[in-house]
């Protein structure tokens, strides 16, 4: 079988849907030697200028598409508009169609598709979202269920959303679960460590926040938890805010200074991939108290690597914390003020955390979700 992948999302600061395609592709060159794949780095209306020198799954079975034309005319041919049969013509002579984006392509009858959908936030919490964005990625949800031979959802909690808020077929979804990557796990070379600390300026205690910088994170009461700590943990303690910047993030450092905590809340940007096991590791305490999730892959991370977790008690978070966490209602500040101050005080519930965070990651894996993943493909 001949399968293309949408890889879209990977060039860039690859986070969310971009860490998915990677370590699916990735996966997926480790288990499968039967079928072939091509590889997509733009994909309809998914176009990174800069996809020429992004890094993308490689194997003997796995192609790049359009290696053989300029970008210029890439980017020109996909952007034409009223081009369906050029747009067709570039997905090349592949039997199914992966897409990790909510672009759903209409498909003539030889090609068969999967769309994964990540997530309802665009619907539950449209004030999260600029309209344009909550207009394409609800249409290309709605056109998944009309058109997908198969939706591969990425957590329980998603497919119920598919289901209860729009109406879908439960026996179509299939639920793959994400998985963090093999190289996250607790790091102990201290020479590592203190490059990695060096590197970002990071404090010897931290809470540590990774993600985008934006208000469905729940960043704005993040900050707020951490300003009604007690004055020795804020002495002792600083909070550690990770990841590139995303919309109305200016009013997070705005709260910051007005709170006089620029000494102690951190904003270190976007983290590169090979440093990331080292930051959870250096970290006291990682809170994720996001409002909303189809996932929440940073709370899994962290676990792998050996650090207590605090995040929310809503939507997919449960799920993938599975009773390794703290549980807080993320609109509580004093909640997750609590939650943090248990973690850092009671240095023997945290450590029955992280025990217990070390053993449930192990229950995911990418080579779990390309076989599920692979599954599917073959069944369409």
């Amino acid at each position: 079988m001949r399968i293309g992948i949408d890889m879209s999302l990977i060039p860039g600061e690859r986070a969310g849907g971009g860490q998915y395609a990677y370590q699916l592709g990735a996966a997926l060159t480790r288990i499968d030697q039967r079928h072939r794949y091509r590889l997509y780095p733009v994909f309809y209306y998914i176009v990174h200028p800069d996809y020429p020198r992004a890094e993308f799954p490689t194997s003997a079975r796995m192609r790049m598409a359009f290696r053989h034309l300029p970008p210029p005319m890439v980017l020109w041919l996909w952007r034409a508009e009223g081009g369906a049969r050029i747009k067709e013509w570039l997905l090349g002579p592949v039997d199914l169609i992966h897409s990790t984006t909510f672009c759903v392509p209409p498909l003539s009858s030889r090609k068969r598709l999967v769309v994964t959908i990540y997530d309802l936030s665009f619907m539950v919490h449209p004030e999260f979202h600029v309209e344009i964005n909550v207009q394409h990625c609800l249409a290309g949800t709605r056109a998944a269920l009309d058109r997908a031979d198969a939706i591969l959802a990425i957590s329980e909690h998603t497919r119920r959303d598919l289901v209860e808020r729009l109406g879908a077929r439960p026996e179509r979804i299939i639920v793959t679960p994400l998985a963090h990557d093999p190289t996250h796990r607790p790091v102990t070379d201290v020479e590592r460590l203190a490059s990695v600390q060096q590197r970002y300026d990071l404090p010897e205690r931290f809470v540590l926040f990774v993600g985008t910088l934006e208000p469905r994170k729940n960043l704005m009461r993040l900050v707020k938890a951490y300003a009604r700590l007690s004055r020795s943990l804020q002495r002792d303690v600083s909070l550690v805010i990770a990841g590139g910047p995303g919309w109305l993030s200016e009013s997070l450092r705005r709260e910051v200074a007005q709170r006089g905590l620029t000494d102690r809340v951190r904003f270190i940007g976007y983290v590169r991939d090979e440093d990331m096991a080292s930051l959870y590791s250096l970290a006291t305490v990682f809170a994720y108290p996001s409002l909303y999730e189809g996932f929440g892959l940073p709370v899994l991370e962290a676990m792998a690597c050996g650090v207590p977790v605090l995040t929310s008690n809503v939507s997919s978070l449960p799920e993938v914390a599975g009773g390794a966490a703290v549980l807080v209602t993320p609109t509580d500040v004093d909640a997750i003020a609590d939650g943090l101050t248990q973690l850092l005080d009671d240095a023997a519930l945290a450590a029955k955390l992280v025990a217990r965070g070390l053993e449930w990651s192990t229950n995911f894996s990418w080579d779990r979700c390309a076989r599920e993943t692979l599954a599917v493909y073959e069944s369409v």
